[in-house]
């Protein structure tokens, strides 16, 4: 009997929790895999109905992941951003109130090369209640924060070092703006805020999961269901959260994007890996010509001026050294990795002279006394990629 009752106490006990993870298995089973890579649109309102389309986005955030990288990518997007719509600039928060989900879509799509495939938009008390959820959220202030606004019954009082906010004190520190950094600083605080909440999912059990999953989907406006945001949940769990930084000019109350650092950000985004740095070459240019009656700088400068990707500093002082013949012209390139695009430049732009190439390795003596002469006359080559002393071959 003792038996029996063992094993009938096994079986009910498998049929409990079974009937507990049938719904996970059931969503997981028919659940849609998520291409690779995914991007979303995270649009805070500053409203309290976000059904209305009465008030700006507050914040924009444009969200990448990649399954195969394990990789998270979130960038915000500064509320006050310029954009060019119909040949109108407005700032990127009046896109989705003026001209709907659809053209704040293309925008960003177009900006930054890539395809958006949902949106979720939220009013900031989803922050309270979700922070409810997941609370005590574990959160780092980095100074001590005050603020008091008994119009709107706000009380802020964050001291300096981690805090354990419950989800009102969350959405009263993501929507603190009180700082000298301003919308950047609010910015900042939100990406905490986020970034709290993404790590006491990932430590959660399944049951806060699914209700906060379901808070979501009753409380914005989304183009998700149950299964995706649970497998965006599922795949969160074993990624690496980064979040991105946009290049950008504070030209007064409203901020430009810098257009020579978008590829780059570009190039982070469809790879999900940081792409290396476009360090500019940097050349030191020499005046070795005796009798040059020009001035060498203007020449050079003009001659130069179109070198995309050069860094050029120009030397109009002779070289007395031994070893270096005036009026003649030599090529010291210190950096090996960019030979060939030196070569080709120097080849561009001196089409009538040759140019000896000083080898460091087999002539350090000569390539040393360049160095020596450069730093008497106080130029430092300790950063230059190469040395061009330009003579004139008679």
């Amino acid at each position: 009997m003792k038996f029996l009752m063992y094993f009938l106490g096994i079986i009910f006990s498998l049929i409990v929790i079974m009937s507990m993870f049938f719904p996970f298995f059931n969503i997981y089973a028919k659940m849609d895999k998520l291409p690779d890579p995914y991007y979303f649109l995270v649009l805070g309102m500053d409203t309290t109905n976000v059904t209305e389309k009465v008030s700006r986005t507050d914040s924009v955030l444009l969200v990448g992941i990649s399954e195969g990288k394990k990789k998270i990518l979130v960038l915000p997007i500064p509320r006050d951003l310029l954009v060019n719509v119909n040949n109108e600039t407005l700032r990127i928060n009046a896109i989705y109130v003026k001209y709907g989900i659809g053209k704040l879509k293309n925008i960003i799509e177009n900006t930054f090369s890539i395809k958006v495939s949902d949106y979720i938009i939220f009013d900031y008390s989803l922050f309270k209640e979700v922070g409810d959820i997941y609370s005590p959220v574990k959160i780092y202030v980095p100074k001590d924060m005050y603020y008091e606004d008994f119009h709107q019954n706000l009380h802020i009082n964050f001291k300096q070092g981690y805090n354990y906010l419950n989800g009102e004190e969350l959405l009263y520190y993501a929507r603190f703006r009180h700082d000298a950094l301003g919308d950047l600083g609010r910015i900042q605080r939100q990406k905490d805020v986020l970034f709290a909440l993404m790590n006491a999912a990932k430590n959660s059990g399944l049951s806060k999961i699914f209700y906060s999953i379901d808070k979501v989907l009753k409380k914005t406006v989304n183009s998700f269901d149950f299964k995706k945001l649970f497998s965006i949940f599922l795949v969160s769990k074993k990624a690496s959260i980064t979040f991105l930084s946009l290049p950008i000019d504070v030209v007064g109350d409203y901020v430009k994007l810098k257009t020579d650092k978008i590829e780059y950000m570009n190039k982070y985004l469809s790879d999900f890996e940081k792409p290396p740095e476009n360090k500019k070459i940097w050349i030191t240019l020499i005046n070795n010509m005796k009798n040059f009656n020009l001035s060498f700088y203007t020449v050079t400068r003009n001659r130069w001026k179109n070198a995309y990707g050069f860094l050029i500093e120009i030397v109009d002082i002779l070289p007395n050294i031994e070893g270096i013949n005036n009026n003649k012209s030599y090529l010291i390139i210190k950096n090996e990795k960019i030979r060939g695009k030196i070569l080709s430049e120097i080849k561009k732009r001196y089409s009538n002279l040759v140019f000896q190439i000083i080898d460091i390795k087999e002539n350090p003596i000569l390539y040393f006394s360049v160095v020596k002469f450069l730093s008497e006359n106080f130029y430092n080559t300790l950063n230059s990629d190469v040395i061009v002393l330009v003579g004139s071959n008679l």
